[in-house]
């Protein structure tokens, strides 16, 4: 048996690896920066399965708006058996890139598709824990993730690595393409420096408001969480951290989503959680449907910042509340709501329940 205490320390680790990677950023940002550079591509794939899969939805509007490409996420058994780099034909495969934001770098999918990039001459980044593992090798930029590898199934620091490698990364290659000028680069820059703070700062809140609320946690027999924007990864990404963990029943959907069926499968004692993050049209939608299912649901939670009006039901976490940024920091309320619940119930996340199954479908190539 392993540790069941081994997921939350996983999550604790995050501020600290997220404060190496700031402090290192010139060593590393300036590769992927310098190829979009290089190629000024106009199509960007994202590639990747689970939590990778969820940090290109979560990724892809900063690429489109930062860089100017067409950017797209594929689950990579899609992408290998169904999809191509450019169906059109019209794009040189100089115009096209491939980012894989991997972990260990030996998922099948990832590897493959970047030696279909490598044939056809797309370029080609991927974050890995494994700088010089078989992912990597087929890459023209490799972005290392640093620390160990995570021995709980459900991975947490290294989702928040891939985002913030690749997410400032983008921001150096925008400055670099002219595309923002240097008051919106400081923004930015500032905004990422703030995350490994922000970041710790959220694991203690969320922490408190679980200990706070954890009866109506556990006696919740399902999950709807609510995002909007680069959110809406999130809570993708959320959702399978929490079917990971506790095993209950969660959904993802998207703000304007909710009203196009899926509350016919709300019930009283669910529990909604609602990302109100950047501020806009949306999260004043957002406001007015946390406070309107009422009659149709108890057990409504607003996750937001202190620098907005507090919502009638509230877990404060610390965030700038910027575009693109605040992903890192509203993911991890969901991360932690997620362990301290397997915490609970005695799950040991560091032992695989059907690992036969890799057998069977051999997802992974070794180094």
């Amino acid at each position: 048996m392993g540790d069941i205490r081994q997921a939350m320390a996983e999550v604790e680790e995050q501020p600290a690896l997220l404060r190496e990677l700031w402090d290192t950023r010139a060593a590393w940002s300036g590769g992927m920066a310098g190829l979009v550079r290089e190629r000024r591509p106009s199509r960007l794939l994202f590639v990747g399965n689970g939590s990778p899969y969820y940090a290109g939805i979560t990724l892809r509007f900063a690429a489109e708006r930062l860089l100017g490409v067409n950017a797209e996420s594929i689950p990579a058994a899609v992408f290998h058996n169904h999809a191509g780099f450019d169906a059109s034909g019209r794009l040189d495969p100089c115009e096209i890139m491939l980012v894989c934001p991997a972990e260990t770098g030996h998922s099948k999918g990832q590897v493959d598709a970047a030696r279909r990039a490598r044939e056809l001459g797309v370029a080609t980044v991927c974050t890995t824990l494994n700088p010089q593992g078989v992912l990597a090798r087929e890459c023209d930029v490799v972005l290392p993730k640093p620390g160990a590898p995570e021995r709980s199934i459900a991975a947490t620091k290294n989702q928040t690595m891939a985002l913030f490698l690749v997410l400032t990364s983008m921001v150096e290659a925008a400055r670099e393409l002219g595309r923002i000028g240097a008051d919106e680069y400081g923004r930015l820059m500032a905004a990422l420096e703030a995350v490994p703070d922000n970041v710790a700062a959220t694991i203690e809140a969320s922490r408190s408001w679980f200990e706070a609320n954890e009866d109506r946690l556990m006696a919740a027999p399902q999950f709807f969480l609510i995002g909007y924007g680069s959110n809406y990864g999130t809570v993708q990404e959320g959702a399978l951290k929490f079917y990971e963990t506790h095993e209950r029943p969660t959904y993802a959907f998207e703000l304007e989503e909710t009203l196009h069926g899926p509350f016919r499968a709300l019930h009283p004692d669910d529990l909604c959680v609602f990302l109100s993050a950047e501020a806009g049209h949306e999260r004043d939608r957002m406001a007015r449907l946390a406070r309107a299912i009422e009659p149709y649901c108890r057990n409504r939670v607003v996750v937001q910042s202190g620098l907005q009006e507090r919502a009638d039901d509230a877990l404060v976490i610390q965030s700038g509340d910027v575009e693109f940024v605040n992903t890192l920091e509203y993911l991890i309320p969901l991360q932690v709501i997620a362990v301290l619940m397997a915490e609970r119930l005695g799950i040991d996340l560091t032992q695989p329940k059907v690992a036969a199954l890799d057998d069977i479908m051999e997802p992974a190539y070794s180094d």
